[in-house]
């Protein structure tokens, strides 16, 4: 006792104790330049020191290699010299902490110790050495108020000296800077959020993107994303929510199924026996599950569904029905997740044999005109204006056409409604089910993915699923890496679809578990002996964006000019195509429709690496095939668009924008037919940019800075258009919404 306490009185053999704990075995020459000590000056008082404590068998000497190293004896001294100066520290009240429990507390070792073998699982072993350097170099800097973050930093500064970045990707924190909550706070009004709720969901979106990137996906994946050659899709939703749902009303109607599962939040109702309840019923599907997607649901055959709810009913009784059930509708879900209703002219044969709830003889085709009533006047509530004057935002309308629709007298008046509400509004989508690659049933979602019953049939296919995620590929990224060879070219596009694969893959799992973990209640409910959500059902969209770019690098050549750059086009798209299909196991299917836009963040990262030309102004080419902002006449447009959209089996969209002065509503069903009979184009919609004044209400066409009919300008103006395929007003624009809207092509008809 008296060996080892004299051993301990002089603060250099106590050093090296501490030393030899935090570092391991080391060198005579080591020690001495951890101990800032002169080999030639020094080397005398030093060797008396490490005799002193070789004498009172504290430390010994490996004879292979000649390094010293702490016996057991030492060991346990080592621990004790810590714990005496812990103790001081306390009762001194030093280096208190701020912790992430909102608690200031004294420094405690210990912590670091167990936080690092909770989160990363460090040996213990190794979880004391680097808790002990990270305290000593605390104590160096004379750190007297810590946070919680600040040590985690110092330890993920050791972390990386060592080499251990797996055990520092584990234990990083995640979390904004404190600038950026400042900026995000100060210009929210700027980019588009108008409320604090908005506002205070952006810094959980910055966590998990980061957790996405840091622990869910393979290193490989989150690479390829940050570089840019891909772009996930919804980041922020990605481990917690599928991105669209297209839903199933019969359960609900029939009151199998309760909106809200665990009966904590919504009334469960018993099954509806008139038009308001059924409807009533539906709005609360749409709220329980505005929580649980990220970008939008689906009611596909609404009116079908609801048809017999209606009959004996007037018009206007109807139509108010509908008009409180718009209303509600914007109420519950906003813009924040849009919502598509689909509308059927006809009666699908699938649904026309079958059963209507529990009811003893009645089945959907019995309803027929009902339905047909039913869609014309929704088309009537969603031409109107608010209270106010504004149009309805949500929901979206897609209006499915089929052969009869064009010579039966009701199918005919729901299409004239469609499109005098394009000519007024320019909302609704049309929707040609009658293309052979359509299928028998075709659903679209207000995200304009799509999804047909070629996967399992008619109702497999499309009802109770939806898309589980969206990952596009940076064509013009693959382009640059060719260098015009079309092998290279094709081997590139390949591996990043295997890319694409393994992620979505990765999220199909990521879904499976957040049902079990009861996140997403409703869509874990048992339906027909399976959840009421699919998600082995659900496709996995692999989108692009520059396809135009990549072309035209890779050949020399417009793809309007010559036929070699079109070709070199088709068969990109046909090896998407192909690729999918290779994957019976995962249902993928390719766009070139993203959830966001991703072609300026791409386009970006391509200029900042030297991949692309700095000169390069305009964004890639998204949400089409063909330049938007170059003036191409419509029927060429229309020409090469109908080549993709079939292949395309993901979403598209072929938006004819319109220009001033805006064409009559028989203009617009005069272009519609001509596309319905001759084109071969799935889905196409008219787009009308228009102005409100929330001083005097005034709707003007265009997109002005001042009202025509009052002094006011700037603020109170509100714009309309159609937005990387949906509407918005420009309030909610982001610039690069704002870039979109103004300088796309627009078309006299």
């Amino acid at each position: 006792m008296e060996s080892i306490l004299s051993a301990l009185s002089n603060e250099i053999r106590a050093e090296i104790l501490k030393m030899l704990s935090m570092g391991g075995s080391l060198s005579f020459t080591e020690i001495m330049e951890r101990l800032n000590m002169a080999p030639k000056s020094d080397a005398g008082k030093f060797g008396y020191h490490l005799r002193t404590l070789i004498d009172s068998e504290l430390i010994a000497s490996d004879e292979a290699t000649g390094k010293y190293y702490l016996t057991l004896l030492g060991q346990d001294v080592a621990s004790f010299i810590y714990g005496v100066e812990d103790a001081i520290r306390r009762k001194k009240g030093e280096m208190q902490v701020r912790t992430s429990s909102l608690t200031i507390e004294p420094f405690d070792r210990k912590k670091i110790v167990q936080a690092l073998i909770r989160e990363a699982n460090v040996p213990r072993k190794l979880a004391e050495s680097i808790s002990k350097e990270a305290e000593e170099r605390l104590r160096k800097v004379q750190v007297k108020y810590l946070t919680a973050a600040l040590i985690r930093e110092f330890v993920n500064a050791i972390l990386l000296e060592k080499g251990l970045e797996e055990y520092r990707h584990s234990l990083t924190r995640l979390g904004q800077p404190v600038y950026d909550v400042t900026s995000t706070i100060q210009n929210a009004s700027y980019v588009g959020y108008y409320s604090p709720a908005e506002v205070h969901s952006l810094a959980g979106d910055s966590v998990y993107e980061e957790y996405l990137l840091l622990k869910v996906l393979p290193r490989t994946i989150a690479d390829a994303h940050l570089s840019g050659a891909i772009h996930l899709n919804n980041a922020n939703y990605w481990i917690l929510r599928p991105a669209d749902v297209q839903h199933d009303l019969r359960p609900v109607l029939s009151g199998k199924l309760a909106a809200d599962p665990n009966g904590s939040i919504a009334p469960s109702h018993h099954a509806p026996k008139t038009l308001k309840g059924a409807l009533y019923a539906i709005l609360n599907l749409v709220k329980v599950s505005t929580e649980l997607v990220s970008n939008s649901q689906a009611l596909p055959f609404f009116n079908i569904f609801l048809a017999p709810y209606s009959s004996g009913m007037s018009d206007d009784e109807v139509k108010g029905a509908l008009r409180d059930f718009v209303y509600l509708l914007n109420t519950i879900a906003g813009c924040s997740v849009p919502v598509a209703v689909q509308l059927e002219t006809d009666m699908p044969a699938f649904l026309s044999d079958a059963p209507v709830g529990d009811t003893e003889g009645l089945k959907y085709g019995d309803f027929h005109d009902e339905s047909l009533r039913i869609a014309r006047l929704l088309l009537e509530v969603m031409g109107s204006k608010d209270g106010s004057g504004k149009p309805f935002m949500n929901p979206a309308i897609f209006l499915k056409i089929r052969k009869k629709t064009l010579v039966a007298e009701e199918g005919c008046s729901c299409l004239e409604k469609a499109c005098e509400m394009a000519g007024k509004w320019g909302t609704p989508y049309f929707v040609n089910q009658d293309l052979s690659w359509q299928t028998e049933n075709v659903a679209y979602n207000a995200s304009l993915s799509r999804l047909d019953s070629a996967w399992k049939g008619s109702e497999l296919g499309t009802l109770r699923t939806g898309v589980l995620e969206n990952i596009t590929i940076n064509l013009p990224r693959i382009a640059y890496a060719a260098k015009g060879n079309d092998d290279l070219l094709l081997e590139r596009l390949r591996e990043l679809m295997e890319i694409s694969k393994e992620a979505l893959t990765i999220k199909r799992q990521v879904i499976r578990d957040r049902m079990k973990d009861r996140l997403l209640p409703l869509f874990q409910e048992e339906v027909s002996g399976s959840p009421y959500y699919r998600v082995d059902d659900s496709a996995g969209v692999i989108s692009f964006v520059g396809l135009p770019e990549a072309v035209q690098f890779h050949t020399g050549l417009d793809i309007l000019d010559d036929p070699l750059p079109l070709n070199i086009s088709k068969k990109i798209v046909e090896s998407m195509l192909e690729y999918s299909k290779e994957m019976p196991q995962l249902r993928l299917m390719p766009s070139y429709v993203t959830f966001e836009p991703a072609a300026h963040r791409l386009t970006s990262l391509d200029i900042s690496s030297g991949l692309a030309n700095a000169k390069v102004i305009a964004p890639y080419t998204e949400h089409s095939v063909l330049p938007l902002t170059r003036p191409i006449p419509l029927k060429k447009r229309l020409q090469v668009e109908e080549q993709f959209q079939s292949m395309m089996v993901g979403g598209h969209f072929f938006n004819i924008r319109l220009d001033e002065p805006s064409p009559t509503p028989e203009i617009i069903c005069n272009q519609a037919r001509r596309i319905f009979e001759t084109a071969n184009i799935g889905l196409f919609s008219f787009t009308k940019d228009y102005t409100y004044c929330w001083g005097c209400g005034e709707v003007s066409a265009g997109l002005n800075e001042k009202c025509p009919r009052c002094p006011c300008s700037g603020d109170r103006l509100v714009k309309y258009t159609r937005v990387y395929g949906r509407y918005k007003p420009s309030r909610k624009w982001s610039n690069q919404e704002r870039e979109f809207a103004t300088t796309m092509q627009r078309f006299m008809l």
